[in-house]
């Protein structure tokens, strides 16, 4: 015949679960979860200064006079945007 659990046990028990929660936290002490929009806030900064860094590469290559225009991909760009429309 089972018996209730005596206090000896059930403080047992309490140690036990307080012990678990405990090695949780410690676990999770130093882990960082990034929300999904915070991950594409990121990407979308990254994106930006590429291009940003691109527009003054640009802008200098125009001012020092060498940057050279490509016919070829220009009439491809405008070929392309005017097939879509």
């Amino acid at each position: 015949m089972k018996g209730n659990a005596s206090d000896e046990d059930k403080v047992h028990l309490h140690q036990y679960n307080i012990e678990k929660i405990e090695l949780n936290k410690r676990e999770q002490e130093g882990k960082i979860e990034i929300s999904p929009q915070a991950k594409d806030n990121l990407i979308a900064n990254q994106i930006i200064a590429k291009r940003d860094e691109r527009i003054q590469q640009l802008k200098k290559q125009i001012d020092e006079g060498t940057y050279k225009v490509q016919p070829m991909k220009v009439a491809e760009k405008m070929l392309s945007y005017f097939n879509k429309k």
